[in-house]
């Protein structure tokens, strides 16, 4: 049997446990890429961003701490599938994600357009098919290079947006297949915003973003009802308008 002292040393620990145990329920990693507006690496590694101040809040709405921290896109990908982190935002539903990931009630949206030069002429560009017409360019693996591969639309690929929009301004490509809002914000960023121009096809619909969970991860299917709750909490009472006001 144990003595009086084991006995209270263990009830301690237990208590500890418990502790931790209740204080992890409390609190949530998640990684992401840079993609602004949405998520946005600021100086010293700070992250913010219309996704990241959204995802936080919700979460707060129920009594949860997230954290956010910047990894590469493939090693997200892959923790995720194999169940080793929780999740990330700002990601777009796919049939290859949702064998492995759990989507959010939408927390955004992005708009899939044809960043052009700004002379170019975009009168014959009317919908998602013409761009067979034109020498596409687009971010490698990202959802919009996925659609013009699933599509048979011939293109080529970059790594990241800025050479994307470099690739329409100064080389031979005629579209630059992109998110909008990320796009015209990079522009910003170059000090090109006024070499190029922002086309939507009348047959491309907005894109939702979600909060995207691992399938595999522990208690991911209960923590997507807290934050889906969350979510709900601060657009009815107005929080959720209020950081979209921040950033438009």
């Amino acid at each position: 049997m144990f003595s009086f002292f084991n006995k209270a040393f263990l009830a301690v620990c237990l208590t500890i446990l418990s502790f931790f145990a209740m204080a992890g329920e409390n609190q949530v990693k998640l990684y992401t890429v840079e993609f602004p507006p949405y998520t946005i690496i600021g100086p010293q590694n700070a992250i913010s961003g219309i996704d990241v101040e959204v995802v936080k809040a919700a979460f707060a709405a129920v009594g949860i701490e997230a954290t956010i921290s910047e990894a590469p896109w493939k090693r997200i990908v892959k923790n995720m599938e194999h169940g080793k982190i929780a999740g990330t935002l700002s990601c777009a539903k796919n049939p290859t994600r949702e064998a492995f990931m759990l989507f959010s009630d939408p927390t955004s949206e992005n708009n899939r357009v044809a960043i052009t030069a700004k002379d170019f002429d975009t009168r014959k560009l009317i919908k998602f098919a013409d761009l067979h017409h034109y020498q596409v360019i687009s971010v490698t693996e990202w959802g919009v290079e996925q659609q013009l591969t699933q599509h048979d639309v011939n293109h080529s690929t970059t790594p990241d947006v800025d050479s994307g929009i470099r690739s329409v301004v100064y080389r031979n490509v005629d579209v630059f297949y992109s998110g909008e809002l990320t796009t015209l914000y990079h522009a910003r960023e170059l000090g090109l915003q006024n070499k190029i121009k922002s086309h939507r096809l009348n047959d491309i619909k907005s894109t939702p973003l979600h909060l995207c969970l691992s399938k595999q991860y522990p208690g991911n299917e209960a923590l997507l009802d807290q934050f889906n709750a969350g979510l709900n909490k601060i657009k009815t009472s107005g929080e959720f308008d209020a950081i979209y006001k921040q950033y438009f």
